[in-house]
């Protein structure tokens, strides 16, 4: 693709497509009041273009999908060799052959040998899979979160998710089944504290007695926090004492997004269950929850029937693309790839900080970077990361926020992004963010 980014051709086609979309879609799921949204047209490793021919250069991998790049040789091969074989299969019944094959390849990248998994399609079912799960290991159908924790929209999954967007207009359907501990500070000042408080909440008298407890290693929604060096080592160690299941939400740190496949090896620790989803399938929907026998065995099948099942579990363009993402993976040496990001991220911030004085911190692993801003003599710095976004979308770089308020530019690009677009894009972020702060 060329190499002249931003919006030169104007919205004209991106305006006419989303007025469409607003008359037939609901209100909630597009911002359309906006002038902010373009509409996609097409994407190659770290490079996108939008219906009026505008390009840019994607520092999200689309909600950290793209680990491997937009449309990757490996994966695009994988789905057309399994297009032209099958495209749909009957998981619980008559599976695919290319199923076995996914699932023996994710073995082999797993902490423990004795991992048993339940497909999907998305995080939220990867979740609910093991919610259920371990409530059917212990009988117990409480569970223990954290706070700024996203684990997914479902009715499952939103009980332990705990940014209020999101659970607000949907409180009166949520059962008070999770319970949420406070997230250590980066420093570990309090994990002994936040310890305790998971260990109190778990011995807690209430409606839902708990039986596990549900992390992501580095969250995501919640700002990109990072829990300090062994905590979550110490959480291993805590649950084993006290009976609990403990999950990874690793859909958005697994499949090499920290340097590592996934996040618990970084501190050696082999959870009991492990929710892969994201770019696992590289841009087709696949997910998974791989359990320890204590959980993969708590569920039988009633008679010829499996009772926890979907209708496209194991489906064949999912499991291919999945190989396709692990192939990848290994012949891009993209986990190496992982710390170039963070170096990058990390030294045009510290350059962000002395030019503009509203870089609050700079946090993350690998390609899951956030650069956390404040207004201009402090304050909040959810308005001025909004303003950077879009102000760094008209020069040609699709960048998003994250945390409870949006002061949180994040930073997920293709690992196979290659350096020039990657010091290119960041420029643009930096450029957007002087230009902001220097408005009265």
């Amino acid at each position: 693709m060329s190499r002249i980014l931003g919006q030169q051709a104007g919205r004209r086609h991106s305006r006419t497509v989303l007025r469409a979309l607003a008359a037939r879609e609901a209100p909630e799921v597009l911002d359309h009041a906006s002038d902010f949204p373009v509409v996609l047209c097409k994407a190659d490793g770290a490079r996108v273009r939008d219906a009026d021919g505008n390009r840019y250069i994607d520092l999200t991998s689309f909600f950290g999908v793209a680990t491997v790049g937009h449309r990757h040789p490996a994966v695009f091969d994988a789905l057309r060799v399994q297009s032209g074989r099958l495209l749909h299969a009957m998981g619980d019944v008559h599976p695919a052959d290319v199923k076995a094959r996914f699932l023996r390849e994710i073995g082999r990248r797993l902490p423990a040998d004795d991992y048993r998994a339940v497909l999907s399609l998305n995080g939220s079912d990867a979740v609910e899979t093991a919610l259920k799960f371990a409530a059917a290991a212990t009988g117990k159908a409480g569970v223990i979160a954290f706070e700024g924790s996203y684990h997914g929209l479902s009715a499952g999954a939103l009980e332990v998710t705990h940014l209020p967007a999101f659970r607000t207009p949907f409180a009166s359907m949520l059962s008070g089944r999770g319970r949420f501990a406070p997230w250590p500070a980066a420093d570990g000042a309090d994990a002994a504290a936040v310890l305790d408080a998971v260990r109190s909440a778990a011995r807690a008298d209430g409606p839902f007695p708990v039986g596990a407890v549900i992390i992501e290693p580095i969250q995501g929604r919640g700002g990109i926090r990072v829990p300090p060096p062994g905590f979550l080592s110490d959480l291993a160690t805590l649950c084993a004492a006290e009976g609990l299941i403990l999950v990874f939400d690793e859909v958005y740190t697994g499949v090499g997004r920290t340097g590592a496949f996934l996040r618990c090896q970084a501190e050696t620790v082999v959870p009991d269950a492990i929710c892969l989803g994201k770019s696992l399938g590289g841009g087709v929907p696949v997910s998974g929850c791989w359990m320890r026998p204590r959980l993969a065995d708590a569920v039988a099948r009633a008679g010829v029937e499996a009772v926890h099942t979907s209708t496209f579990l194991g489906h064949p363009l999912g499991c291919a693309a999945g190989l396709g993402v692990l192939k990848a993976l290994d012949h891009g040496h993209l986990l190496k790839k992982a710390a170039l990001v963070e170096a990058a991220v990390r030294t045009h911030a510290d350059r962000w900080r002395e030019a503009t004085g509203c870089v609050r911190d700079v946090r993350g692993a690998g390609g899951l970077m956030g650069v956390e801003l404040q207004a201009p003599g402090g304050g909040p710095g959810g308005e001025l990361a909004g303003r950077v976004v879009a102000r760094a979308l008209k020069t040609g770089v699709i960048l998003l926020t994250e945390g409870p308020a949006g002061d949180v530019l994040a930073f997920t690009p293709p690992l196979s992004i290659p350096p020039r677009d990657l010091d290119q894009a960041l420029a643009l972020v930096g450029r957007a963010l002087t230009e902001e702060t220097a408005i009265p």
